[in-house]
């Protein structure tokens, strides 16, 4: 993979250099600011295009000790740099096109010279195209942001030489007319590039700050809970967290279980819902935690699995909890909160507490009436800094503490993340499988307590409980 990706990356280098020193030399002997603004526009692609090479190339590198995530980030930054590039060259493209036109700097241009542009502007039209086929197809193949924007330098280039070529026919046609007005095209189609790659940077830039930032993309959220929910045995979701790095997402969500499901049971559900979200989203390294949800008896389980599939069917419903179920005279009265991800309006909440209510009546047969309450919750995505890398010694403290605990468990797998100067704590920990999740979560619960007295500073701990293997 890596191999293909750099030599992909680095045609794009050959190609910029190509194009930025042909079309610097015909502007600067035309005197085009149309094509001398494309040759300005195709050097700063052409150092784009040497930091996605070099990007590529670090970002490949697998985790290590120093960065316990990847180097994805790396591909993140360099689209961040190359947008910078951008704005700065359509600030000096501006200024010369301003003085052009309204500072009597205006250059005529030869039919000669203006077939010369021309013909430059087509190669490079027939040049970008490719490589920004090359690159898309090789973007989306291995989920290269990096690479993704390259392709949209060339996508950028192609038309800008459009609106180029426009600007010299205008300067054509005004010079074999004689029709003054028509001079105007050269600066005019400069100001035009500049228009649209400012466009350009101004989406790039907020894609790749949004990258850096750890903003969980658009629907991914929504996507996790749908899938984990579809996992039998899951009660309840909570803390469903997504960090981007460059190709990859780091995944963690914590989900209930039945209290009395045995540790194997539990193993199975976790490793159902890592294989569904690695289905659903390629390239996604998960952490799943779990405790004990009280559900008492076969018969309200039932009740909240029948709850459950029906309001997974609502997207705006985000959670369930707290299910109460009342018996009088033989008859059931069901009264639950949900979580919402949408402000409504009382008709809107009043009308889908009629629709779940009367849902749930029909698929079971003795509930004589159902209470819904809506809560809503906004969805947010906690934001850290990972610095596993620089805690050594709390990982070997950690470790320390470990050793204390009776039942010896084998934990690894220690991330520490930092949030307003609190400590989150995540690590994996091996017990014996005949363990029941009652013993598992007193066990739990146990560690967490320890590493909180033990260490300064954590804010919150979580334990990814496993049986050993072997």
């Amino acid at each position: 993979m890596n191999g293909e990706k750099q030599k992909v990356a680095f045609s794009s280098v050959i190609a910029a250099v190509f194009l930025t020193l042909v079309k610097i030399i015909v502007g600067v002997t035309t005197g085009s600011l149309g094509i001398l603004s494309e040759a300005a526009h195709s050097a700063l692609d052409l150092g784009a295009a040497v930091v996605t090479f070099f990007a590529v190339r670090i970002s490949d590198k697998p985790a290590d000790m120093e960065h316990n995530y990847g180097h994805g980030k790396v591909e993140s930054f360099s689209a961040l740099i190359e947008t910078l590039l951008l704005l700065v060259t359509c600030a000096w493209i501006i200024d010369e096109a301003v003085k052009r036109l309204f500072l009597g700097e205006l250059v005529s241009l030869k039919v000669s010279e203006t077939l010369w542009g021309i013909g430059i502007m087509i190669l490079s039209i027939a040049i970008n195209i490719t490589r920004a086929k090359v690159l898309r197809k090789a973007a989306k193949k291995y989920g290269s942001q990096a690479l993704e924007a390259d392709a949209l330098h060339f996508d950028t280039d192609v038309w800008s030489s459009y609106v180029v070529i426009a600007g010299l026919l205008f300067v054509g046609i005004g010079d074999y007319f004689k029709i003054p007005f028509m001079k105007y095209g050269d600066p005019i189609a400069a100001l035009g590039v500049s228009a649209l790659v400012i466009t350009v940077s101004i989406k790039l830039g907020k894609r790749t700050i949004d990258a850096l930032l750890d903003t969980a993309p658009k629907g991914m959220v929504s996507t996790i809970l749908h899938e984990v929910n579809g996992v039998k045995g899951v009660l309840d979701v909570e803390n469903a967290r997504v960090r981007p790095s460059g190709a990859n997402y780091f995944i963690d969500i914590s989900v209930g279980i039945a209290r009395n499901e045995s540790h194997r049971v539990v193993h199975s559900i976790v490793d159902e819902i890592r294989n569904r979200l690695q289905k659903s989203i390629p390239n996604s390294d998960i952490v799943i935690s779990t405790f004990p949800v009280d559900v008492s008896g076969m018969e309200d389980r039932e009740v909240y699995h029948t709850v459950k599939k029906i309001v997974d069917k609502f997207p705006v419903c985000t959670n369930i909890h707290n299910i109460h179920v009342y018996e009088v005279s033989g008859k059931k009265f069901i009264a639950i909160h949900i979580e919402v991800k949408e402000c409504m309006s009382l008709n809107e909440s009043h009308g889908l507490s009629h629709t779940i209510g009367n849902l749930i009546q029909e698929a079971m047969d003795d509930v004589q009436d159902v209470s819904v309450n809506f809560e809503y919750v906004e969805q947010q995505n906690i934001h850290a800094e990972d610095i596993t890398g620089q805690s050594g010694h709390i990982i070997d403290n950690i470790y320390e503490l470990i050793k204390q605990v009776p039942e010896k468990p084998n934990c690894h797998d220690i991330k520490i993340y930092s949030r307003e100067n609190k400590l989150t704590i995540f690590l994996h920990c091996e017990l014996e499988e005949n363990y029941s999740i009652e013993k598992t979560e007193q066990i739990s619960k146990g560690i967490s307590n320890m590493i909180r007295e033990g260490i300064s500073d954590v804010e919150a701990v979580h334990i990814h409980v496993e049986p050993v293997e072997g």
